[in-house]
């Protein structure tokens, strides 16, 4: 039986910051998201999140509802 389920990675503070920077330069989520080979709505939800409330810094979540 085959475990046919991706692995998601979280992005680290390092590489975050690093996208961030790239898209405070004026480059575009598509070209963003295609140096990093990350996807497009990966990049999109960090700019809009980075934005929205000045900081890209993860959540924390107990993994409980």
């Amino acid at each position: 039986m085959a475990n046919n389920q991706s692995v998601r990675r979280h992005l680290d503070a390092f590489i975050r910051g690093r996208i961030i920077g790239k898209l405070e330069d004026g480059r575009s989520v598509t070209s963003v998201a295609a140096a990093f080979g990350i996807a497009h709505s990966i990049i999109s939800r960090l700019w809009r999140q980075f934005q929205t409330t000045g900081t890209a810094i993860r959540g924390f979540s107990s993994g409980r509802p």
